[in-house]
Protein backbone atom coordinates (compact mmCIF):
# COMPACT_ATOMS: atom_id res chain seq x y z
CA UNK A 1 0.00 0.00 0.00
CA UNK A 2 2.81 1.81 0.74
CA UNK A 3 4.65 1.23 -2.04
CA UNK A 4 1.63 1.92 -4.36
CA UNK A 5 1.43 5.80 -2.61
CA UNK A 6 4.54 6.78 -3.47
CA UNK A 7 5.49 5.38 -6.43
CA UNK A 8 2.30 6.28 -8.05
CA UNK A 9 3.41 9.75 -9.50
CA UNK A 10 6.44 8.11 -11.01
CA UNK A 11 4.40 5.37 -12.99
CA UNK A 12 2.03 8.39 -14.15
CA UNK A 13 3.60 8.70 -17.54
CA UNK A 14 3.71 5.24 -18.45
CA UNK A 15 1.02 3.78 -20.81
CA UNK A 16 -1.55 1.58 -19.44
CA UNK A 17 -0.63 -1.28 -21.01
CA UNK A 18 2.52 -1.24 -18.88
CA UNK A 19 0.93 0.30 -15.89
CA UNK A 20 -2.02 -3.27 -16.56
CA UNK A 21 1.64 -5.37 -16.89
CA UNK A 22 2.61 -4.12 -13.77
CA UNK A 23 -0.45 -4.45 -11.78
CA UNK A 24 -1.43 -7.98 -13.04
CA UNK A 25 2.60 -9.02 -12.12
CA UNK A 26 2.04 -7.85 -8.78
CA UNK A 27 -1.23 -9.57 -8.14
CA UNK A 28 -0.37 -12.86 -9.37
CA UNK A 29 0.62 -13.89 -5.81
CA UNK A 30 -2.60 -12.81 -4.35
CA UNK A 31 -4.66 -14.49 -6.71
CA UNK A 32 -3.07 -17.32 -6.57
CA UNK A 33 -3.89 -17.26 -3.05
CA UNK A 34 -7.44 -18.14 -3.59
CA UNK A 35 -6.44 -21.49 -4.01
CA UNK A 36 -5.34 -21.23 -0.08
CA UNK A 37 -8.60 -20.39 0.36
CA UNK A 38 -10.13 -23.60 1.43
CA UNK A 39 -6.73 -24.64 3.73
CA UNK A 40 -7.10 -21.54 5.79
CA UNK A 41 -10.70 -22.56 6.21
CA UNK A 42 -10.18 -25.93 7.49
CA UNK A 43 -7.56 -24.21 10.03
CA UNK A 44 -9.20 -20.87 10.96
CA UNK A 45 -12.51 -20.41 9.38
CA UNK A 46 -12.64 -16.39 11.08
CA UNK A 47 -8.98 -15.57 9.50
CA UNK A 48 -10.73 -17.12 6.21
CA UNK A 49 -13.53 -15.14 6.57
CA UNK A 50 -11.53 -12.23 6.66
CA UNK A 51 -9.09 -12.81 3.67
CA UNK A 52 -12.51 -13.30 1.15
CA UNK A 53 -13.89 -10.38 2.76
CA UNK A 54 -11.21 -8.39 2.12
CA UNK A 55 -11.04 -9.54 -1.17
CA UNK A 56 -14.38 -9.08 -2.41
CA UNK A 57 -14.06 -5.73 -0.86
CA UNK A 58 -11.51 -4.51 -2.71
CA UNK A 59 -12.25 -5.55 -6.12
CA UNK A 60 -16.00 -3.79 -5.70
CA UNK A 61 -15.17 -1.11 -3.79
CA UNK A 62 -11.09 -0.11 -5.46
CA UNK A 63 -8.25 -1.01 -3.08
CA UNK A 64 -7.90 2.14 -0.50
CA UNK A 65 -11.39 1.32 0.55
CA UNK A 66 -11.33 -2.49 -0.42
CA UNK A 67 -8.30 -2.80 2.59
CA UNK A 68 -9.97 -0.04 4.81
CA UNK A 69 -13.24 -2.42 5.14
CA UNK A 70 -11.29 -5.11 5.36
CA UNK A 71 -9.83 -3.99 8.45
CA UNK A 72 -12.94 -2.66 10.26
CA UNK A 73 -14.65 -6.27 9.20
CA UNK A 74 -11.34 -7.61 11.46
CA UNK A 75 -12.10 -5.45 14.33
CA UNK A 76 -15.53 -5.94 14.35
CA UNK A 77 -14.73 -10.03 14.89
CA UNK A 78 -12.34 -9.17 17.69
CA UNK A 79 -15.00 -7.66 19.74
CA UNK A 80 -17.34 -10.42 19.35
CA UNK A 81 -14.75 -13.22 19.98
CA UNK A 82 -14.61 -11.07 23.09
CA UNK A 83 -17.78 -10.72 23.86
CA UNK A 84 -18.01 -14.78 23.38
CA UNK A 85 -15.12 -16.07 25.29
CA UNK A 86 -13.61 -19.55 25.87
CA UNK A 87 -14.62 -21.29 28.55
CA UNK A 88 -14.82 -25.32 30.12
CA UNK A 89 -16.62 -26.90 33.00
CA UNK A 90 -13.30 -29.08 34.42
CA UNK A 91 -13.33 -32.27 36.12
CA UNK A 92 -11.16 -34.66 37.53
CA UNK A 93 -8.56 -37.28 36.21
CA UNK A 94 -9.03 -40.43 38.58
CA UNK A 95 -6.14 -40.92 40.38
CA UNK A 96 -4.31 -37.72 39.57
CA UNK A 97 -4.07 -34.04 40.39
CA UNK A 98 -5.45 -33.03 36.76
CA UNK A 99 -8.06 -31.32 35.71
CA UNK A 100 -9.42 -31.16 32.19
CA UNK A 101 -12.54 -30.33 30.12
CA UNK A 102 -15.54 -32.82 30.83
CA UNK A 103 -16.82 -31.70 26.96
CA UNK A 104 -13.68 -32.62 25.29
CA UNK A 105 -12.08 -35.99 27.28
CA UNK A 106 -13.39 -39.16 28.57
CA UNK A 107 -13.75 -40.69 31.28
CA UNK A 108 -13.84 -37.31 33.28
CA UNK A 109 -14.93 -37.55 37.08
CA UNK A 110 -17.13 -34.29 38.16
CA UNK A 111 -16.82 -33.67 41.79
CA UNK A 112 -19.55 -34.24 44.17
CA UNK A 113 -21.34 -30.38 44.84
CA UNK A 114 -18.13 -29.22 43.59
CA UNK A 115 -18.04 -26.93 40.53
CA UNK A 116 -14.87 -25.95 38.76
CA UNK A 117 -15.12 -23.45 35.59
CA UNK A 118 -11.90 -22.46 33.56
CA UNK A 119 -12.39 -19.06 31.79
CA UNK A 120 -9.59 -18.77 29.11
CA UNK A 121 -9.66 -14.29 28.32
CA UNK A 122 -9.69 -11.07 30.20
CA UNK A 123 -12.30 -10.19 32.48
CA UNK A 124 -13.24 -6.51 31.60
CA UNK A 125 -16.26 -4.17 30.83
CA UNK A 126 -16.06 -5.82 27.24
CA UNK A 127 -17.10 -10.01 28.53
CA UNK A 128 -18.11 -9.26 32.20
CA UNK A 129 -21.89 -10.04 31.42
CA UNK A 130 -20.34 -13.44 29.21
CA UNK A 131 -18.95 -14.35 31.94
CA UNK A 132 -21.37 -14.22 34.26
CA UNK A 133 -23.14 -16.22 31.84
CA UNK A 134 -20.85 -19.04 31.39
CA UNK A 135 -21.28 -19.50 35.60
CA UNK A 136 -24.62 -19.40 35.49
CA UNK A 137 -24.22 -22.53 32.92
CA UNK A 138 -21.59 -24.21 34.81
CA UNK A 139 -23.27 -24.54 37.93
CA UNK A 140 -27.21 -24.82 36.76
CA UNK A 141 -29.08 -22.27 38.40
CA UNK A 142 -28.57 -18.13 39.16
CA UNK A 143 -27.54 -17.26 42.22
CA UNK A 144 -29.75 -14.00 42.57
CA UNK A 145 -32.83 -15.70 41.47
CA UNK A 146 -32.10 -18.30 44.48
CA UNK A 147 -31.43 -16.04 46.90
CA UNK A 148 -34.45 -13.92 46.15
CA UNK A 149 -36.81 -16.99 46.83
CA UNK A 150 -35.60 -17.92 49.71
CA UNK A 151 -35.96 -14.65 50.80
CA UNK A 152 -40.36 -14.97 49.68
CA UNK A 153 -39.90 -18.13 51.68
CA UNK A 154 -38.70 -17.21 54.80
CA UNK A 155 -41.24 -13.87 54.82
CA UNK A 156 -43.91 -16.91 54.41
CA UNK A 157 -42.58 -18.82 56.66
CA UNK A 158 -42.51 -15.90 59.02
CA UNK A 159 -46.59 -15.34 58.70
CA UNK A 160 -47.47 -19.34 58.99
CA UNK A 161 -45.58 -19.05 62.57
CA UNK A 162 -47.64 -16.19 63.46
CA UNK A 163 -50.69 -17.84 62.65
CA UNK A 164 -49.51 -21.17 64.40
CA UNK A 165 -49.72 -23.48 61.25
CA UNK A 166 -46.09 -23.61 61.76
CA UNK A 167 -44.05 -23.77 65.14
CA UNK A 168 -40.31 -22.39 66.33
CA UNK A 169 -37.94 -23.92 68.58
CA UNK A 170 -34.86 -22.14 70.47
CA UNK A 171 -32.84 -23.65 68.36
CA UNK A 172 -34.60 -21.64 65.38
CA UNK A 173 -35.56 -25.11 63.62
CA UNK A 174 -39.10 -25.25 62.60
CA UNK A 175 -41.72 -28.14 61.71
CA UNK A 176 -44.95 -28.02 60.55
CA UNK A 177 -47.56 -27.78 63.31
CA UNK A 178 -50.19 -30.63 61.65
CA UNK A 179 -47.71 -33.24 60.49
CA UNK A 180 -43.70 -33.86 60.12
CA UNK A 181 -42.15 -32.43 57.61
CA UNK A 182 -38.41 -33.69 56.18
CA UNK A 183 -37.47 -30.58 55.04
CA UNK A 184 -37.28 -28.81 58.38
CA UNK A 185 -35.33 -31.40 61.48
CA UNK A 186 -38.63 -31.60 64.16
CA UNK A 187 -38.07 -30.84 68.00
CA UNK A 188 -38.44 -34.04 70.08
CA UNK A 189 -40.04 -32.26 72.87
CA UNK A 190 -43.55 -31.16 70.96
CA UNK A 191 -45.31 -30.31 74.54
CA UNK A 192 -42.72 -27.58 75.58
CA UNK A 193 -45.08 -24.32 76.65
CA UNK A 194 -42.03 -22.51 76.88
CA UNK A 195 -41.02 -22.84 72.84
CA UNK A 196 -44.17 -21.53 71.68
CA UNK A 197 -43.18 -17.93 73.22
CA UNK A 198 -40.44 -17.13 71.53
CA UNK A 199 -40.66 -14.03 69.36
CA UNK A 200 -40.44 -15.24 65.73
CA UNK A 201 -38.25 -12.19 64.68
CA UNK A 202 -35.45 -13.01 67.22
CA UNK A 203 -35.31 -16.92 65.78
CA UNK A 204 -32.51 -17.35 62.91
CA UNK A 205 -34.61 -20.00 61.47
CA UNK A 206 -32.59 -23.24 59.86
CA UNK A 207 -34.23 -24.47 56.94
CA UNK A 208 -32.95 -27.53 54.76
CA UNK A 209 -33.42 -25.82 51.13
CA UNK A 210 -32.69 -29.16 48.87
CA UNK A 211 -35.78 -30.94 50.91
CA UNK A 212 -39.56 -30.05 50.51
CA UNK A 213 -40.57 -27.39 52.09
CA UNK A 214 -44.36 -26.94 53.78
CA UNK A 215 -44.86 -23.87 51.62
CA UNK A 216 -46.05 -23.30 48.67
CA UNK A 217 -42.86 -21.38 47.16
CA UNK A 218 -41.27 -22.91 44.53
CA UNK A 219 -37.46 -22.53 45.60
CA UNK A 220 -34.58 -23.78 43.20
CA UNK A 221 -32.48 -26.44 44.50
CA UNK A 222 -28.92 -25.90 44.82
CA UNK A 223 -26.48 -28.48 43.99
CA UNK A 224 -23.28 -27.45 45.08
CA UNK A 225 -21.71 -26.21 48.52
CA UNK A 226 -18.15 -25.02 46.04
CA UNK A 227 -17.39 -23.13 43.38
CA UNK A 228 -13.84 -23.14 42.07
CA UNK A 229 -12.80 -20.62 39.42
CA UNK A 230 -9.98 -21.37 37.06
CA UNK A 231 -8.35 -17.97 36.48
CA UNK A 232 -5.03 -19.06 35.24
CA UNK A 233 -5.71 -18.04 31.58
CA UNK A 234 -7.20 -14.22 33.01
CA UNK A 235 -4.18 -11.79 31.57
CA UNK A 236 -6.01 -8.84 33.16
CA UNK A 237 -8.68 -7.54 35.02
CA UNK A 238 -10.18 -3.78 35.30
CA UNK A 239 -12.53 -2.31 37.78
CA UNK A 240 -15.39 -2.98 36.00
CA UNK A 241 -14.23 -6.80 35.99
CA UNK A 242 -13.32 -6.38 39.76
CA UNK A 243 -16.33 -5.05 41.20
CA UNK A 244 -18.21 -7.67 39.08
CA UNK A 245 -16.33 -11.12 40.64
CA UNK A 246 -16.84 -9.10 44.15
CA UNK A 247 -20.28 -9.63 43.07
CA UNK A 248 -20.31 -12.85 42.18
CA UNK A 249 -18.62 -13.90 45.52
CA UNK A 250 -21.11 -12.30 47.17
CA UNK A 251 -24.10 -13.73 45.57
CA UNK A 252 -22.80 -17.00 46.24
CA UNK A 253 -21.96 -16.89 49.74
CA UNK A 254 -25.68 -15.47 50.40
CA UNK A 255 -26.89 -19.13 49.14
CA UNK A 256 -24.20 -20.95 51.22
CA UNK A 257 -21.98 -21.23 48.17
CA UNK A 258 -18.28 -20.70 48.57
CA UNK A 259 -16.44 -19.77 46.14
CA UNK A 260 -12.80 -20.23 45.53
CA UNK A 261 -9.62 -18.73 42.73
CA UNK A 262 -6.65 -20.59 41.22
CA UNK A 263 -3.96 -20.17 39.12
CA UNK A 264 -4.25 -16.42 39.29
CA UNK A 265 -0.98 -14.52 38.04
CA UNK A 266 0.85 -12.07 40.55
CA UNK A 267 -0.36 -8.85 38.68
CA UNK A 268 -4.06 -10.16 38.60
CA UNK A 269 -3.71 -10.28 42.65
CA UNK A 270 -2.11 -7.12 42.64
CA UNK A 271 -4.83 -5.68 40.72
CA UNK A 272 -7.39 -6.91 42.79
CA UNK A 273 -5.40 -5.66 46.14
CA UNK A 274 -5.72 -1.92 44.44
CA UNK A 275 -9.48 -1.93 43.31
CA UNK A 276 -10.06 -2.90 46.89
CA UNK A 277 -11.17 -6.51 46.38
CA UNK A 278 -10.62 -8.20 49.57
CA UNK A 279 -12.63 -7.21 52.40
CA UNK A 280 -13.93 -8.80 55.94
CA UNK A 281 -15.87 -11.76 53.64
CA UNK A 282 -13.55 -12.07 50.99
CA UNK A 283 -9.91 -12.50 52.68
CA UNK A 284 -7.07 -13.90 50.55
CA UNK A 285 -7.63 -17.93 51.74
CA UNK A 286 -9.86 -18.14 48.90
CA UNK A 287 -6.97 -18.30 46.22
CA UNK A 288 -4.54 -20.99 46.18
CA UNK A 289 -1.99 -21.90 43.48
CA UNK A 290 -3.48 -25.05 41.60
CA UNK A 291 -6.89 -26.24 41.18
CA UNK A 292 -5.84 -29.45 42.81
CA UNK A 293 -4.97 -27.64 46.34
CA UNK A 294 -8.41 -25.63 46.60
CA UNK A 295 -9.96 -29.19 46.09
CA UNK A 296 -8.58 -30.39 48.57
CA UNK A 297 -8.76 -27.55 50.92
CA UNK A 298 -12.90 -27.58 50.13
CA UNK A 299 -13.09 -31.32 50.91
CA UNK A 300 -11.34 -30.77 54.11
CA UNK A 301 -13.62 -28.03 54.73
CA UNK A 302 -16.72 -30.47 54.17
CA UNK A 303 -15.25 -33.20 56.36
CA UNK A 304 -14.86 -30.72 59.21
CA UNK A 305 -18.16 -28.98 58.61
CA UNK A 306 -19.83 -32.93 58.75
CA UNK A 307 -18.22 -33.69 62.06
CA UNK A 308 -19.53 -30.26 63.89
CA UNK A 309 -22.89 -31.10 62.18
CA UNK A 310 -23.11 -34.33 63.90
CA UNK A 311 -21.59 -33.41 67.21
CA UNK A 312 -24.08 -30.14 67.55
CA UNK A 313 -26.68 -33.01 66.51
CA UNK A 314 -25.80 -34.74 69.34
CA UNK A 315 -26.03 -31.97 71.37
CA UNK A 316 -29.18 -31.53 70.43
CA UNK A 317 -30.61 -34.83 70.99
CA UNK A 318 -28.78 -35.07 74.32
CA UNK A 319 -30.74 -31.31 75.49
CA UNK A 320 -33.84 -32.44 74.07
CA UNK A 321 -34.22 -36.17 75.16
CA UNK A 322 -36.10 -36.65 78.42
CA UNK A 323 -34.05 -40.15 78.88
CA UNK A 324 -30.52 -40.82 79.28
CA UNK A 325 -28.82 -41.60 75.62
CA UNK A 326 -27.08 -45.32 75.28
CA UNK A 327 -23.47 -44.31 74.62
CA UNK A 328 -22.03 -47.07 73.02
CA UNK A 329 -18.17 -45.54 72.14
CA UNK A 330 -17.97 -44.49 76.09
CA UNK A 331 -19.13 -47.88 77.19
CA UNK A 332 -16.81 -49.67 74.87
CA UNK A 333 -14.00 -47.60 76.35
CA UNK A 334 -14.96 -48.55 79.79
CA UNK A 335 -14.88 -52.10 79.17
CA UNK A 336 -11.40 -51.54 77.41
CA UNK A 337 -10.39 -49.93 80.54
CA UNK A 338 -11.86 -52.40 82.82
CA UNK A 339 -9.90 -55.94 80.66
CA UNK A 340 -6.41 -53.33 81.01
CA UNK A 341 -7.24 -53.04 84.69
CA UNK A 342 -7.50 -56.80 84.93
CA UNK A 343 -4.14 -57.44 83.19
CA UNK A 344 -2.24 -55.21 84.91
CA UNK A 345 -3.26 -56.72 88.42
CA UNK A 346 -2.70 -60.31 87.30
CA UNK A 347 1.22 -58.96 86.08
CA UNK A 348 1.26 -57.43 89.80
CA UNK A 349 -0.01 -60.67 91.57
Amino acid sequence: MVAIVALGKLLEPLQKSVLAAVVIANLKGMFMQVCDVPRLWRQNKIDAVIWVFTCIASIILGLDLGLLAGLMFGLLTVVLRVQFPSWNSLGSVPSTDIYKSIKNYKNIEELEGVKILKFSSPIFYGNVDGFKKCIKSTVGFDAIRVYNKRLKALRTIQKLIKKGQLRATKNGIIRDAGSSNDAFEPDEDVEDPEDLDIPTKEIEIQVDWNSELPVKVNVPKVPIHSLVLDCGAVSFLDVVGVRSLRMIVKEFQRIDVNVYFASLQDHVIEKLEKCGFFNDNIRKDIFFLTVHDAVLHLQNEVKSQEVQDSILETITLIQDCKDPLELMEAELIEEELDVQDEAMRSLAS
